[in-house]
């Protein structure tokens, strides 16, 4: 794109800074999200002044959710996991001790903390300055097209990110008494925002999202997930690799995942069968598996509903999951999972070795096993590098197992991942209970290192945490606090 534009510089949630950004608000562009060159600042009026505007400031959102400071690591591979106790952290010293304690109040998981909310609010500015006069300038648009996957894929993000900001700082819907969880940012302001229950956060990103379907269901051919080309987007690219977009089935996959998260099942079987039956996406062949070289396809792209590209997930991966042949002996900084625990964890002494989640994504780094799933190569194909999953077609499956009223076929669709990973299919004559169990052991073995375990656990209010040193597990562990600040602002 010839248009570069700066990302918005340390924008508050409270929106302190406003009144500087109403001169002058700056974004990240689609150039910055693809790793390419520097940038320059222009006024709010010449960004928005057609169409590249608008492509530039959404490219800037997806780069900002794309750091570490959220999707790149802390809501993925590393802060959420630990919570979920994935890891080893025991270790006194280790990087996160802490964090696995739920130790809230220690200052540097309290500044972890505060960086996932104000770099998620951040990125809700930057959404809700896009949306503010998009309706005022649909004119700039050159199709009725591009304004409507724009404005579409803004609202469906901005119900991402308040979604997973509730799931973290607001107590789950089956302990949810009305308590104040977070604020829902849907305008472009200074002023103060009252927080919403979780109930009414959940009802907020359920509108968003049925609004980002409606405007993005009139384009379904415009989402070929592994469409590298760009054929139907332009000369800009800017329709290619949908995968890496909020496409119209990711609003589809979201509204499954929220709608079991409230725990309304119907809805929720609705929605996951709408992704499974797209026919957009498929699992991977055992040929797949076994590929090799730049095409070796550890985080499975063709499953992905939607993902990002981190444009840091090598550093990251070598930094937490690769040992150096210099590193001194101490894996403090490391995110290690036991060997005997891998095992356990899929099964391996009931045969189920093969299961391409242990076969693959395990391997050793310095003779210690580490998960591989995000490893990068110095050869890879730009079709499955830097690529963080956020919703699988695994987990539409496992969504709909667990909303299917009739057990057979619940069991069914379970299979139907059972039989993608290589491991026997379950009877249909299993009660209830066992199930339940089945699907949980799924969710350990398909997100390690995705952040998603932890909202399962809050979600069903467990009162255990395998593994976890702290027992029972209650809201207190459950709930994020708000970052001090927050408070201090009076949130």
């Amino acid at each position: 794109m010839k248009r570069i534009i700066r990302l918005f510089k340390s924008i508050r949630f409270e929106y302190q800074l406003l009144m500087v950004f109403a001169a002058s608000l700056l974004f990240c562009s689609c150039e910055d999200y693809l790793d390419v060159s520097p940038s320059s600042e222009v006024k709010e009026e010449e960004l928005f002044s057609d169409e590249q505007g608008y492509k530039d400031a959404l490219y800037g959102v997806y780069q900002k959710i794309s750091e570490n400071t959220v999707y790149g690591e802390n809501l993925t591979l590393g802060f959420l996991d630990v919570l979920a106790q994935q890891y080893d952290t025991r270790s006194s010293g280790h990087l996160f001790f802490e964090t696995s304690l739920y130790q809230y109040q220690d200052i540097d998981v309290e500044l972890r903390i505060a960086e996932i909310w104000s770099n998620m609010y951040t990125a809700i500015a930057q959404i809700n300055f896009i949306l503010k006069d998009i309706d005022d300038n649909r004119s700039v648009f050159s199709s009725e097209q591009l304004y409507n996957i724009v404005k579409g894929e803004a609202l469906g993000l901005r119900a991402l990110l308040h979604f997973d900001l509730v799931r973290m700082f607001g107590s789950s819907p089956v302990t949810s008494s009305g308590t104040s969880a977070i604020p829902y940012r849907d305008e472009f302001s200074i002023k103060n925002v009252a927080r919403l229950s979780t109930d009414e956060v959940l009802a907020r990103c359920e509108q968003d999202l049925l609004q980002s379907e409606t405007l993005l269901s009139v384009y379904p051919e415009m989402d070929e997930i592994r469409n590298p080309e760009g054929e139907l987007g332009g000369a800009d690219n800017f329709l290619a690799f949908r995968q890496n977009r909020f496409n119209y089935w990711a609003v589809k996959g979201l509204l499954a995942r929220l709608y079991l998260y409230k725990n309304d099942k119907p809805n929720a079987l609705i929605y996951a069968n709408e992704v499974i039956n797209s026919g957009n996406f498929r699992f991977m062949t055992q040929g797949e598996f076994n590929t090799t070289g730049e095409f070796n396809d550890r985080t499975f792209s063709y499953e992905h509903v939607f993902s990002l590209n981190v444009n840091e997930l090598r550093l990251t991966s070598d930094d937490y999951f690769r040992i150096s042949a210099t590193n001194s002996g101490s894996f403090n900084e490391k995110l290690i999972v036991p060997e005997d625990k891998v095992e356990t964890i899929y099964e391996v002494s009931s045969g189920y070795g093969s299961d391409p989640r242990y076969d693959k994504l395990w391997q050793y780094s310095q003779s210690v096993l580490m998960h591989a799933k995000f490893w990068q190569e110095d050869i890879m194909s730009p079709l499955i590098s830097n690529l963080m999953p956020l919703i699988r077609l695994s987990e539409m499956y496992y969504i709909a197992a667990e909303s299917e009223p009739d057990i057979p076929a619940a069991v069914a669709y379970l299979n139907k991942v059972r039989n993608a990973r290589f491991i026997p299919e379950l009877p249909t004559t299993i009660d209830a209970a066992t199930l339940d169990n089945e699907i949980f052991k799924e969710y350990r073995k398909e997100f390690m290192s995705e952040g998603q375990l932890f909202f399962y656990y809050k979600r069903k209010n467990s009162e255990n945490i395998i593994d976890s040193q702290i027992s029972p597990i209650t809201n207190e562990e459950y709930v994020l606090p708000l970052p001090v600040r927050e408070i201090e602002f009076g949130n």
